[in-house]
């Protein structure tokens, strides 16, 4: 059993925390008693929290939301002694294939912790691949001369909302910057310096964030916006646009644009061709409802299946480079003693020439062949009838 401890700095903030989550979870009706978790570790008894944790898994009415909250917190307590930390990176594991997109910045993990778990889901990533490629990114409210609080905020929600509508993205909502602030005593609007902005992207565990600075100069505004990574605190993207629009018409048309050229220059690109057409595909265990010639991936390790009746279902593993674009081509092979029946193509042409020379009315020239050969053979049994005669 692991020994007494607090894991609490700053027990006052975090009792308040727990009792949010408290509430949450009596909201959603959930299984597992987080009131006597949570008050095991405001009291130091760690121990008890763990058991408490570890008789709900198996559980056959564990809720995803339990499931979720029992792998992240068993984690972070075993993360937290020298001693069974490999044990808490198994938890995390199986956290992450229960939600490649799982945070740990509502326990109270410490930074060190933060940082493990960020480690692990890298690792966990590279060796997955397909999903759990999709980053995880942080959205600021935009920012700059000329632009009210209130127009910032919206903006960056409008844009938020296009940019969850991209697969190659996992866009998380202002909500969870919001909160984050509020835990730290601190509020979006004093959140504005690079520092700041870094710090709460690594507690929530992202792995790239998004600032727009804005200026404006009558009715033109300026977006610059900088694509940065989480760890390094590099920006692999800048884009910058201009708009000659009010902030009620930039509202109500969004910033899908934006958005669209972010995912052109940090997605790759799968050009992709399929015999037979009527081919059912998944990429990365996730169906297609289309087939679609560009399809927009993260860089990296990616697996294409498909499938048709009458041939061999097929798989192929492949990888892509950031701003790369792949042609591919998925051909099924048909099934052994399978006859493929091939359609004739609307327009295609006869390859006889005389029957595409012959007239309307004409016979083939098969059906030709054969009345020549009669009329041969009845000229020659005349003849023969005359000879025979004639002797006698």
């Amino acid at each position: 059993m692991m020994g007494r401890m607090n894991p609490f700095r700053y027990s006052g903030l975090f009792a308040a925390a727990l009792l949010a989550l408290s509430a949450i979870s009596i909201a959603h009706g959930q299984v597992v008693n987080r009131s006597a978790v949570e008050n095991f570790l405001l009291e130091g008894e760690v121990g008890k929290a763990q058991k408490t944790l570890e008789s709900y898994l198996g559980s056959a009415d564990l809720a995803y939301q339990d499931s979720v909250y029992i792998l992240k917190n068993l984690g972070v307590l075993y993360s937290s002694s020298p001693k069974r930390k490999d044990l808490g990176d198994r938890y995390f594991y199986r956290l992450l294939d229960l939600d490649p997109f799982a945070s740990i910045h509502d326990t109270y993990a410490s930074n060190t912790i933060l940082a493990r778990f960020k480690k692990i889901r890298k690792t966990y990533q590279a060796q997955k691949g397909g999903k759990a490629l999709v980053p995880a990114v942080v959205v600021f409210d935009f920012r700059g001369d000329g632009l009210k609080d209130n127009d910032g905020i919206a903006m960056a929600q409008q844009f938020i909302a296009e940019m969850q509508r991209l697969e190659v993205f996992h866009t998380l909502d202002r909500s969870s910057i919001v909160e984050t602030l509020e835990k730290m005593r601190s509020a979006p609007e004093k959140c504005t310096s690079k520092e700041c902005r870094l710090d709460i992207a690594r507690r929530l565990t992202a792995d790239k964030l998004i600032t727009v600075a804005t200026s404006r100069l009558d009715t033109v505004f300026t977006f610059t916006l900088a694509y940065i990574d989480a760890e390094t605190g590099e920006a692999t993207t800048t884009l910058t646009k201009v708009y000659t629009k009010r902030p009620e018409k930039l509202l109500a048309e969004g910033f899908g644009e934006l958005a669209s050229e972010l995912q052109a220059h940090e997605a790759a690109f799968l050009n992709l061709s399929v015999t037979p057409v009527n081919t059912v595909l998944t990429i990365d265990n996730s169906p297609m409802a289309v087939i679609s010639s560009r399809v927009p991936l993260n860089p990296g390790k990616h697996r294409i299946c498909g499938s048709s009746p009458g041939y061999e279902s097929e798989c192929k593993d492949f990888e892509v480079k950031r701003a790369d674009a792949l042609t591919y081509s998925l051909v099924l092979p048909a099934k052994a003693g399978t006859t493929v029946q091939a359609t004739k193509l609307t327009g295609e042409e006869e390859s006889d020439e005389d029957e595409q020379n012959s007239e309307p009315g004409d016979a083939p020239s098969s059906h030709k062949f054969v009345w020549w050969t009669i009329g041969g053979m009845a000229v020659v049994a005349i003849a023969l009838g005359v000879m025979f005669n004639t002797k006698n």
